[in-house]
């Protein structure tokens, strides 16, 4: 008897979403006017070379090809009046076909327009200019905003141009990348214009410091607490905090989603003496600046001196703590453990979790180094991607170090920068000794900052850097929206990607959510690689669905 043949998965390509935008029509003689376009990337907005597009205007047809930052020209022929201007791109292998349409009249007035931003209290003030001929005009303009890489447009106001309006972090949604749009519909003696351009609100951010106690005992330990917020009010989450006195970095960590963080410091750690305590917070967006509490002072007591006796418990206790290292280290009752089932085994979950978070894995020495003086000012490793295991290769490792001179207060910045080998690994030698910052970034990943103190016990040779795939980070994100529409929530660990987005298309999503599904599908299945400045967009397209989803349960 035969078996039965399995059928082949079906195959499924994404092809990249595309625009066509029309920058100028003007005539250039009677019956001849010049067009001129740009056929852009409607995800990231960058122009697309060496591509055909079908320019169609009264009866007339012609085709152009675009050149390395997507612009195109063309001249057809024309007659007098208004009329319909029709701009088609087919598409590609990889690239989605789109068209434009719209009237216009050559022989009205070519208006461009303008946009510039300066930065004010709150936001950005925005000022539209125009020019007519070459000549400057005011026009009524109306401007609108939205985020970044979302087609939902929000009016702000009607208003002449060299007329500045306030776009508020408020009225944006908060800080981030917001586009602003501008548009003039057009008169008699005038061509309708638009304009559209990318801003960055920024705000800066307050931290706050805390102590449990302004003096310490030697042998206690100190609370170090307080909050990390933006100039709006808002809790920064996920920033990374670091505790310093002078030039000493103290400890690291990271706020929570309230923007609170903790440290727990040990006196013996900060020393006998009068010592200034201070945080600084970077919250990693170029939207939020980072900011430095104020200083303050605790004041550790002498160490006291320790009776006899308990020195023998330390040592009897510090004994059975080394025998406990050693059994920790080679753990043989593993031996005697029953293997797992392998639906019951917990690798899986290890292995999910680890291609969830990306991060520095630092390397364990050996017992006799722990044991020296840090004295290695070396720093080496590989970068590895999280989901697939595999070294990434030209990958950049940045290290810098900023010293401020005792004498002059001047700062100096000090750069070292490598590209991982084919095997994905990298060798910094000789570095100086003191706290440096390390982002590490590759193509299609999200980059890792961390910090590496020089000189090390080893520690820092043979590191491991894992990177998140960007795709896989979007997933993530796509998690909070389209679990809730899943048949049971443990499904998510259980159904393929596609599944999930099938399975979602099907019970007929709230536009939110439709559109989130979209953005998952092109930047997870497409080809084309997808870099972290997409984050931000995913982020909104999953808060906007959540929000919609509560809208509509209620």
């Amino acid at each position: 008897m035969l078996a039965q043949a399995h059928a082949a998965p079906p195959q499924v390509e994404i092809r990249a979403q595309t625009k066509i935008v029309l920058d100028k029509i003007r005539l250039i003689a009677d019956d001849r006017a010049e067009l001129r376009g740009h056929l852009l990337d409607a995800l990231t907005g960058e122009g697309i070379a060496s591509q055909h597009v079908h320019i169609h205007l009264g009866d007339a047809d012609t085709s152009a090809t675009t050149e390395r930052d997507g612009a195109f020209r063309a001249t057809i022929a024309i007659e007098p009046g208004r009329q319909q201007v029709s701009m088609t791109f087919a598409g590609g292998q990889h690239l989605g076909g789109t068209e434009l349409s719209q009237p216009t009249d050559p022989s009205r007035a070519q208006v461009n327009l303008a946009i510039d931003f300066e930065e004010a209290p709150g936001g950005v003030q925005v000022i539209v200019h125009a020019t007519a001929d070459d000549q400057p005009v005011q026009l009524p303009v109306a401007l609108s905003s939205a985020p970044a890489t979302l087609p939902q447009w929000t009016p702000l106001a009607t208003l002449t141009t060299d007329q500045a309006f306030l776009l508020s972090r408020q009225a944006a949604g908060g800080p981030g990348t917001r586009r602003v749009k501008a548009e003039f519909a057009g008169d008699e003696l005038r061509q309708q214009a638009s304009i559209e351009r990318t801003v960055e609100l920024t705000t800066a951010s307050t931290t706050t410091i805390e102590l449990t106690s302004q003096k310490l005992a030697y042998e206690d330990n100190l609370g170090v607490t307080g909050k990390v917020s933006d100039a709006d009010g808002h809790p920064v989450a996920h920033a990374a905090v670091t505790l310093s006195s002078g030039d000493r970095r103290l400890a690291q960590g990271g706020t929570g989603e309230d923007g609170t963080y903790k440290f727990k410091l040990e006196g013996e750690v900060l020393g006998e003496g009068q010592w200034a305590l201070q945080v600084q917070a970077d919250p990693g967006k170029p939207s939020i600046k980072t900011s430095r509490s104020e200083p303050q002072i605790v004041r550790v007591a002498a160490p006291q001196p320790v009776p006899v006796s308990y020195t023998i418990a330390a040592f009897v206790l510090t004994a059975g703590a080394a025998g406990g290292f050693f059994l920790a280290r080679t753990r043989p009752w593993r031996r005697l453990r029953r293997p797992a089932p392998p639906a019951d085994a917990p690798a899986s979950a290890v292995e999910l979790e680890e291609a969830a978070d990306g991060g520095l894995v630092v390397a364990k020495p050996g017992i006799a180094a722990t044991l020296r003086r840090a004295s290695d000012d070396g720093f080496s490793g590989a970068v590895r991607d999280t989901v697939r295991s595999r070294p990434v290769p030209d990958a950049v490792v940045w290290l810098r170090r900023t010293t401020v001179g005792s004498a002059s207060g001047s700062a100096t910045l000090e750069e070292r920068e490598v590209r991982t080998g084919p095997d994905g690994t990298f060798t910094f030698e000789a570095l100086a000794h003191g706290d440096w910052l390390a982002e590490v970034a590759a193509s299609g990943h999200v980059s890792e900052k961390f910090a590496v103190s020089i000189p090390h016990r080893g520690e820092l040779r043979g590191v491991r850097v894992d990177l998140v795939p960007v795709r896989e980070r979007v997933f993530q994100l796509y998690r909070r929206a389209a679990e809730p529409v899943l048949p049971e929530a443990r499904l998510w660990g259980v159904w393929s990607p596609r599944q999930i987005v099938d399975h979602v298309r099907s019970k007929r999503p709230t536009p939110a959510l439709a559109d989130l599904t979209t953005f998952v599908e092109e930047v997870y299945f497409s080809a084309r690689l997808a870099e972290e400045t997409v984050l931000p967009a995913a982020s909104e397209h999953v808060d906007r669905a959540i929000r919609e989803r509560a809208r509509v349960a209620s």
